[in-house]
């Protein structure tokens, strides 16, 4: 995740700005995933808003310092950077040896706390910010007379208004005028400060554009300090400043114009105790004001409008990182290089910041060691696992076939569905047959024992796609019409690899005999098309979690995989039911493009498309909500020996959906291990993320034999299923 620091404070200073150093280091220690970049003004600037310099050309330097340091010295400053770097726009020609790659970079703009946002989000960078955290303020930003007026915050809602960036705004309100704190509160209220910002950015509130955090710096701070959400002080307030003063000079008898000594002059003098609550101020309002004084934290959802988010409310669900898991030691047996390495070790390392994590499964031993291990299949220890010991906790269930298996699915689905009509699954499946085929010749045979399958097709009324059942990465799938259409494609899978006439390989074509089992489903012929991505077909990839024996969420931060072509009508006759070229408009899975820039094209944030509207957008997540309850309820009632969830164990699955024209879902199918890696670099944070939840909801409660933190409706890991095998309602 990349990340821009600001504040309106300055940059190292023991005077102005105290509070910026113990923060930036906790946050590089905590989160070092936190890909940070720091650009703040060159000195205070209190009090200015959202304002910015008209007319100024702005000027940048330079400071260093280093991460271990306590206190405020520093390197510099300089009129270029010191060290190399990937991503940046700046010049960074000049490479000084006393600057270590681990010091941190400040760098200073002679304007206000918006133009640093503004040039950071724009200017600095090749590579698109995430989040913009601006803060800690010294001193509180309660109230709408504070909030307005601040450069904290203002540069919160620059980075809203001017880059349509995620940004929170962070002070830390001191008591009695004293701002300088012990190093020890100053840790604490950068941890917990941290810790709400990464709250809020994986369970960002739709209708909310920044935060502003406010934590009190009293010396019971800890992890036990309440966090609240709370609306804006609508207070009023009078002078701030004294005068007119006229200084007193020696008697001139010739007026000199301009001469100080004869200027009215108005000093600043704010009276902090003068505010009065507005006619607007109702008691039972939850204010920001208030929690501070209570010595709790308070969290504001605002509006670029400076309106707070009056659906925000309640306390915060958060939870301590250092839970005791000492007795665990994690073994990650994936490579290093692994797409998804980073974000497992980095999700541990933040949720359990002793652990011991090793590369190498212990042999087996009769201690008290407990050991989690998260590696590839065939690379768990399978003995251990399925005796649910509670000395052995994986990343994998041993039995799921009732799921990830297609024709097992379409099985389970059936029977589920015989039993429950009225659930989401009959209308949410498109209808689906079973063939079991050894070779293309024997398709008639295969027909005949599936004589509603042969109705169906003999009418040659619909569309239909064809799938092997244990196949994945889009290989093997056809679109038909007629038997005849079907026949020809199961002859072309019969032939030769290679096409003797082209001398080309066909990557997509599959061999019939170590397949067998095939589902033939109903084609989507109205999918939903969007017009701001040309039209092309598109499914939903979500990921969801299982827990244990049995809990399972969804994780709400979905990928949208597009087709590499705009969508075409299908017409037979025109349409080759063999040619991949033909296929390429109707599929949507990456794997099957070649370019990687046509497959960064190809995966965008669900979120992020502009042709659906909130409303539709959660019209559809909450569809997959009920599938994902219905489906994995199916699987452990009706096909239990397909599906057998252990207590020892987690699983995160990748589930797609398709969306029709009047934005019903369908399901398509459901991955073990999926790719994480199509994701992309661009939308890694999407996978810290899955990760970070996946650490604290699923790993931890195994680990510590407890519930997880409790969930918010507007989480965006949501929690859809908590089956118990005794439970029969």
């Amino acid at each position: 995740m990349r990340v821009l620091l600001t504040n309106d404070d300055g940059p190292l200073n023991d005077q102005f700005s105290g509070y910026i150093r113990p923060f930036v280091q906790v946050l590089k220690r905590l989160y070092p995933h936190w890909e940070l970049t720091v650009c703040v003004p060159h000195v205070q600037k209190s009090w200015i808003g959202k304002a910015h310099l008209a007319g100024k050309k702005l000027s940048a330097q330079f400071l260093y310092s280093k991460m271990d340091s306590d206190d405020n010295s520093y390197l510099g400053p300089f009129i270029q950077p010191q060290t190399a770097a990937s991503n940046s726009k700046l010049p960074r020609t000049v490479i000084n040896t006393e600057v270590s790659h681990d010091d941190i970079e400040w760098i200073l703009i002679d304007g206000t706390p918006a133009s640093c946002v503004n040039l950071g989000l724009h200017h600095l960078s090749t590579e698109k910010f995430d989040l913009v955290v601006s803060g800690p303020n010294v001193g509180r930003n309660t109230s709408a007379a504070y909030i307005t007026s601040s450069g904290t915050v203002g540069a919160a809602m620059e980075a809203v208004i001017a880059g349509n960036v995620k940004s929170v705004a962070v002070s830390w309100a001191y008591f009695d005028g004293v701002k300088n704190v012990s190093s020890s509160l100053m840790e604490m209220a950068s941890k917990r400060s941290l810790q709400i910002i990464d709250h809020l950015y994986h369970n960002w509130d739709p209708r909310t554009d920044f935060y502003s955090i406010n934590v009190p710096l009293v010396e019971n701070l800890s992890y036990e300090t309440k966090a609240v959400y709370t609306s804006i002080w609508d207070n009023r307030w009078g002078p701030i400043f004294s005068g007119p003063h006229i200084e007193c000079g020696p008697t001139n008898d010739e007026i000199e114009d301009g001469s100080e000594n004869q200027m009215i002059s108005f000093e600043w003098a704010p009276n902090f105790k003068s505010h009065t609550s507005s006619k607007h101020h109702t008691n039972d309002d939850v204010v920001d004001r208030d929690i501070v004084e209570d010595g709790k934290i308070s969290v504001t959802g605002i509006r670029s409008t400076y309106l707070h988010s009056v659906h925000l409310n309640g306390e915060l669900p958060l939870r301590a990182p250092d839970k005791d898991v000492s007795d665990v030691s994690f073994v990650i047996t994936i490579d290093p290089n692994d797409y998804i390495h980073g974000p497992l070790k980095n999700a541990i390392t933040k949720w359990i910041p002793n652990a011991q994590i090793v590369t190498t499964l212990p042999a087996k031993s009769g201690g008290s060691q407990r050991l989690f291990h998260y590696g590839d299949y065939e690379d768990l220890d399978m003995e251990r696992l399925a005796s649910g010991a509670e000395s052995y906790f994986a990343n994998s269930y041993i039995y799921r076939k009732a799921l990830i298996r297609k024709h097992y699915l379409t099985q389970t689905i059936n029977h589920f569905v015989a039993k429950n009509p009225k659930s989401i699954l009959s209308r949410a499946y498109l209808e689906s047959f079973i063939i079991d085929l050894d070779y293309a010749e024997f398709l008639d045979d295969a027909l005949d024992e599936n004589w509603e399958l042969r109705q169906e097709l003999e009418s040659e009324q619909y569309w239909w796609i064809v799938k092997p059942s244990m196949s994945d990465k889009g290989q093997g799938i056809r679109v038909f019409k007629t038997i005849e259409d079907l026949q020809a494609i199961f002859d072309s899978f019969d032939e030769d690899d290679i096409d003797d006439e082209a001398n080309v390989v066909d990557s997509n074509r599959i061999i019939i005999s170590q397949l067998r089992h095939f589902v033939i489903q109903r084609y989507l012929e109205k999918p939903l098309l969007l017009p701001s991505m040309n039209n092309r077909k598109f499914h939903i990839r979500c990921y969801i979690s299982c827990r244990g024996a049995l809990k399972v969420y969804v994780y709400d931060r979905m990928l949208a995989l597009f087709a590499p072509s705009k969508f075409e009508t299908l017409d037979h006759d025109r349409y080759s039911p063999t040619s991949v070229d033909d296929l390429a408009c109707h599929l949507t899975n990456t794997c099957l493009q070649s370019k990687r820039a046509q497959k960064e094209l190809s995966v965008v944030e669900f979120d992020s498309l502009n042709d659906l509207t909130l409303d539709d957008k959660l019209r559809i997540k909450q569809q997959i909500h009920q599938v994902a309850h219905d489906i994995f309820l199916a699987a452990v009632q009706v096909n239990s020996f397909n599906f057998q969830p252990l207590p020892n164990a987690f699983e995160t699955f990748g589930v797609d959906f398709l969306v029709d024209e009047n934005l019903d879902i369908k399901l398509l199918e459901i991955n073990a291990y999926p790719d994480f890696k199509q994701t992309g670099n661009d939308l890694k944070d999407l996978i810290d993320g899955l990760f970070d939840h996946a650490v604290e909801k699923l790993v931890l409660p195994l680990l510590q034999r407890e519930e997880s933190a409790n969930k918010t409706s507007h989480s965006d890991f949501v929690q859809v299923l908590d089956y118990s095998p005794n439970d029969w309602r």
